[in-house]
């Protein structure tokens, strides 16, 4: 009896065997009996050459191979005609294909191998009909679309998938998850993850029996039939998705076109009338689990024309395999961006899966090449934003906000200043030709500018508090007589009402003008401490900022938000003084042509440090404390001279401030106002030790509450970024937070409306009072507090008597504006974050206090004292500042005893906040992508070296060069700065070569180009530029696009020597410490790296050392190197 005998007797066996308990082991024997058999024949075919046909051997191509099956006379023709190039002959009679006909499918960008096989009858696996070289075809493609006609109903689709069954082809089912070894002792070892109820384990040892095997280890991680388990012992079995399409659906009911496009995996299509072919290749193409990523050289754009079809779930390292079989063995790391990570783009090894539509930069270990690309100075990591761009104008918040898809990325449109001095020969020879006399002037105008800077600071705050005051007083005064007249006629919503409406006027305004100037957005202390790095940051330093940032944060503060005043005074200050020191103003188009020999940036630098130390002076009353806020947070660069300039333009600051308020006040003369912030002094408030570790733990506190509110704020300006990004949801969020502080306040009012005191201390006389529902001759506390400036209830918390503020209110009050002025910060108004952060400390530190108090209620202990060092927590929690605060603080209190306890909270909160992340406003400026330097520069212990983070190759100029080729150049590039080499030709590889002579800045370049300073080759006298030639555009320096040159002009040369100045250069052996030293120090904005020759082999940027940034996350210390945006 042959094999296809015995196949036949157990089918019938099993056809008229009864399915029960009683037969499941026989039917499981005889189906394992059934699967050895077909196996032998099917192996017996394949020896024998009976499985082989000519015109079948088809060679696998595109990306991934369909197998079209189905009866005679279906439409497998037609269809292969209308959706590839391929042309397969169709008629009305049965057979037309014969043999297998390819076609190629192009979708998505993918090319789809199609088999058109020929049409398979009943019997098909036995060999009838050349069915068995069509399965055998059918078993090495990716997927079966399996063509059916509607017209015939369902019995055609159940013998197909019968046909495909009996020689194990699986339609439409995952491979079961079994774990199946033949071993050579130890028996049969049966385990499972999940109870075994369709398969049992006698029926398992039946099985193996069957099949010779009596030693194996089995394991079931799920619930598997014996039909399953007998597919994973045989093994040869293939598992593919496939697609039922109905044809002919132009000859059937409607009715009928409807169930069966409702069938699983089926799809209805007309081939003669072209019905739902898009739909059938939509689903072809989520079948076979395509996904497309693309490819991105180093410094080039992605190739969005041709990506690589891949599946889904395919990681890197197939890829890299893609592209070259060694790819995987040079492998260092891959840049992805996309949404298969979290941020775009991030370094990712060749585990990571990729999705659809990912972009891929795969980077390779090259020693004897930089990490950087060859083919252009734009070699760093560039965001699809960059190349994805859009025209909306609404979706960018401000000139000064630039903010990544998160912080791993910096912003290639910062461009950094020039701090370094000028070393040119036109500038020597102006030094020369204005002596020594002339040096000695400008330190005389230097002080009288500083004099200038001090007395407009000064009286720029004492118009925003004298602004702050009476609107504020106006407001609340207003609100209070509505108030009172509601008690009795208990129509409390109309003060409530005309309160919200008032914040809203007022804020409304604030918003309008900060969109109007986007750069007065926030507080600017991060915009300003970039300037001070080295970063020319757009429009923070205009007066168009300056008028936004002044009355913005007027309104903001009138408006009742939870902001305050002395963050944007820094800015404003800062703003003056670049403004004044420069004796022009471009935005008024109005030059007074004073004080030109200080229009450049490191003169400038100079003023703006100045200036915000005179904001600091002048919000504080605190002249030392601005003297080392600009040291400690912004200046990069400091002298004794310039240390003695910014101390001279703080004090004269604070003494205009004390004037004008002494006269607004009504006793002029009097020179002891303590400036914008009142803290009132501290006096005979001592200390013992055995109150220091409770400094030391409210430090602790301080650092964890200032650690949160920096990480809260951080997600809520990620969130703002993402999500709130028009204009009028920006209003849309100030508005409701205008309105839901004032909620807050009224809530937080009328759940302590019980807690009333009487007036009884003159400071209490002094400070604003309200009684509520308080009996005469006493007051509210909490709407003391509500009702009050920020500055006031600071004040209030830090000299209240003991028993003023419940604890319970203490605490709500806490929660609540530390939830505000956390939402608050960041919106589109002026803010400042210095007062709400010292309110937040003065109510959980006066907590504190009333806490030791009740726990040693026989020792005295002044609660204000402790709302202090709450305070000084609190901020040193957030803004991680340490000696500047200590001192403003000081100062601000008058009294130098507290001294010692307020460094002790403030050097424990920034060492505590520091374990968990970096200080407020340096989480801004990275969330602004800005390429900040830090101060360290010993962090960077890596051996990389010049070769690994210089840009190159380096467009280079000859030092008379042609001025057509300096006009293409500047239309064609973006760079700031270019080498200048002496001019011989390498004539090996036809580039300039050349020694290094020094650097040109592209707007000398255009300058240059404005002027017409040419020559010719053969002239023997030339007219040089001037000095002021150059400073006359400062600091808005025209574009190319201003210069028109005619052809004859275009012929002519420049001498680029008299102008060129001696820029610093290092080796190319140089270390990254040493490179980042020089950086930091000398505030380069370029630095060359020659070889030995003294030649230019590339040069080194901001961008290219700010790369490298060290992190600080829960006590760990690490260094990332972050993508660039272009």
């Amino acid at each position: 009896m042959g094999i296809l005998e015995k196949i036949a007797d157990i089918e019938r066996e099993i056809a008229r065997t009864q399915k029960n308990k009683a037969t499941e082991y026989h039917l499981g024997l005889l189906k394992a009996k059934l699967a050895k058999f077909r196996q032998a024949l099917m192996e017996g075919d394949s020896k024998s050459g009976a499985g082989k046909g000519e015109g079948f051997d088809v060679v696998k191509s595109g990306d991934a191979r369909v197998a079209l099956i189905g009866f005679p006379s279906v439409g497998k023709s037609t269809l292969l005609s209308t959706i590839t190039r391929t042309e397969s002959s169709a008629a009305s009679y049965e057979f037309t294909t014969l043999t297998c006909i390819p076609g190629v499918i192009e979708y998505n960008g993918a090319e789809i191998q199609l088999l058109d096989l020929p049409g398979i009858i009943e019997g098909a696996a036995q060999g009838k009909g050349r069915g068995r070289q069509v399965i055998a075809v059918a078993r090495t493609a990716d997927m079966v679309l399996m063509m059916l006609d509607a017209t015939k109903g369902d019995r055609q689709r159940e013998i197909l998938e019968e046909e495909l069954e009996s020689v194990g082809i699986r339609l439409n089912r995952r491979k079961p998850d079994i774990y199946f070894k033949p071993k050579k002792t130890g028996g049969i070892n049966i385990t499972s993850t999940v109870p075994m109820t369709k398969c049992s384990e006698k029926m398992i040892h039946l099985i193996l029996h069957e099949y010779k095997i009596f030693n194996a280890q089995v394991l079931f991680r799920d619930d598997y039939t014996s039909d399953e388990f007998i597919d994973v012992v045989v093994g040869k079995r293939v598992y593919m998705p496939c697609l039922y399409v109905y044809n002919k659906i132009d000859q059937v009911s409607i009715e009928e076109v409807d169930r069966l496009a409702h069938l699983p995996n089926s799809v209805v299509i007309s081939c003669n009338m072209k019905l739902n072919i898009d739909y059938m290749l939509e689903s072809i193409w989520k079948l076979l689990n395509l996904i497309c990523v693309y490819t991105k050289k180093r410094g080039e754009k992605p190739d969005f024309e041709g990506g690589l079809i891949i599946r889904s779930n395919t990681n890197v390292e197939y890829v890299c395999r893609m592209v070259h079989r060694t790819m995987v063995d040079q492998f260092k790391y891959a840049l992805v961006w996309g949404t298969s990570v979290k941020f775009s783009p991030q370094r990712v090894g060749l585990s990571h899966v990729l999705q659809n539509e990912d972009v891929i930069c795969l980077m390779t270990d090259d020693e004897h090449r930089p990490l950087l690309d060859e083919s252009g100075r734009h070699h760093t990591y560039t965001s699809l934003n960059a190349y994805i761009t859009t025209n909306d104008r609404q979706t960018s918040v401000g000139a000064n906000t630039t903010f990544a898809t998160g912080e791993k990325l910096l912003s290639g449109r910062y461009e950094s200043l020039d701090y370094e001095c000028d070393e040119s020969e036109i500038s020597h020879m102006e030094e020369k030709r204005l002596g020594h006399q002339h040096r000695r002037r400008l330190v005389v105008l230097k002080w009288f500018i500083m004099l200038l800077i001090g007395i407009c600071t000064g009286l720029i705050a004492v118009f925003v508090d004298f602004s702050v005051k009476n609107l504020t007083k106006f407001k609340f005064s207003f609100v209070q007589n509505k108030l009172d007249s509601c008690l009795s006629e208990h129509c409390l919503f109309k003060p409530y009402l005309t309160w919200i409406g008032i914040n809203v006027a007022f804020v409304l305004v604030s918003s309008i003008l900060v969109l109007w100037e986007p750069a007065a957005r926030g507080s600017g202390i991060p915009q300003i401490k970039c300037y001070l790095n080295g970063i020319a940051v757009p429009h923070v330093l205009r007066l168009k900022t300056l008028i936004a940032k002044v009355f913005g944060v007027i309104f903001a503060v009138s408006g009742g938000l939870a902001v305050g005043k002395e963050g944007p005074m820094i800015h404003s200050g800062a703003i003056v003084a670049g403004g004044i020191s420069q004796g022009k103003s471009s935005s008024l188009k109005v030059d007074l042509h004073i004080f030109k020999y200080f229009r450049t940036d490191k003169h400038k630098r100079d003023f703006v440090s100045a200036g915000a130390a005179a904001g600091v002076a002048a919000a504080f009353g605190a002249p030392v404390g601005g003297v080392l806020f600009a040291l400690e947070e912004g200046a990069s660069f400091f002298n004794q001279q310039l240390t003695w300039f910014i101390f001279f333009a703080s004090m004269v600051s604070t003494f205009t401030l004390n004037v004008v308020m002494s006269a607004i006040d009504g006793h002029f003369g009097d020179l002891s106002s303590p400036g914008l912030i009142n803290f009132g002094l501290f006096k005979d408030v001592p200390y013992k030790w055995v109150e220091l570790p409770l400094f030391i733990v409210m430090g602790f506190i301080g650092g964890i509450f200032g650690a949160l509110f920096n990480q809260l704020n951080l997600r809520l300006t990620k969130f703002r970024h993402h999500y709130i990004n028009k204009h009028w949801l920006l209003i849309t969020e100030v508005l409701l937070v205008a309105a839901t502080t004032v909620v807050a306040a009224f809530l937080l009012i009328f759940l302590t409306m019980n807690e009333c005191r009487p007036i009884k201390t003159q400071l209490e006389l002094n400070s604003p009072t309200i009684q509520l529902f308080c009996p005469d001759g006493h007051y509210n506390t909490m709407a003391t507090i509500v009702f009050s400036t920020p500055e006031q209830a600071v004040r209030n918390l830090f000299h209240s008597e003991i028993g003023t503020y419940q604890a319970w209110s203490l605490l709500a009050f806490c929660i609540v504006y530390f939830c505000l002025t956390c939402w608050t910060y960041g919106i589109v108004v002026s803010s400042g974050l210095f007062i709400p952060s010292l309110l937040i400390g003065a109510s959980w530190g006066r907590l504190f206090g009333i806490g030791i108090h009740t726990l040693f209620p026989s020792i005295y202990f002044n609660p204000g004292k402790y709302a202090l060092f709450g305070a000084a927590s609190q901020l040193g929690g957030i803004m991680r500042m340490t000696i500047s605060l200590a001192v403003i603080l000081i100062e601000a209190t008058g009294d130098i005893v507290l001294g010692l306890p307020i460094m002790i909270v403030l050097t424990v909160a920034k060492l505590t906040g520091d374990y968990f992340n970096e200080g407020f406003f340096d989480i801004h400026i990275a969330l602004q992508s800005v390429p900040f330097l830090p101060w360290e520069s010993e962090v960077f212990s890596s051996p990389l070296s010049a070769l690994s983070v210089m840009s190159t190759p380096v467009m280079k100029f000859k030092t008379v060069e042609k001025v057509d080729t300096i006009y293409r150049v500047l239309r064609t590039e973006t760079h700031h700065g270019f080498p200048v080499v002496d001019h011989h030709t390498d004539e090996s590889n036809d580039e300039r070569a050349g020694t290094f002579q020094g650097v040109i800045l592209r707007h000398q370049l255009i300058t240059m180009l404005r002027k017409r300073n040419f020559i010719s080759l053969n002239d023997c006298l030339r007219d040089y530029l001037t000095m002021d030639d150059f400073r006359e555009s400062y600091p808005r320096h025209p574009s190319i696009e201003s210069v028109y040159l005619t052809d004859e002009e275009r012929e002519l040369y420049c001498d680029l020597r008299p102008y060129m100045y001696l820029a610093y250069t290092v080796s190319h052996r140089s270390t990254l410490p040493r490179i980042f030293s020089m950086f930091r120090s000398l505030g380069l904005r370029h630095l060359i790296v020659v070889n030995d020759k003294n030649e230019v082999i590339g040069m080194i940027t901001r961008k290219d050392l700010a790369r490298f940034r060290l992190t600080h996350t829960k006590g760990h210390t690490s260094i990332e190197e972050l993508g660039i945006l272009s």
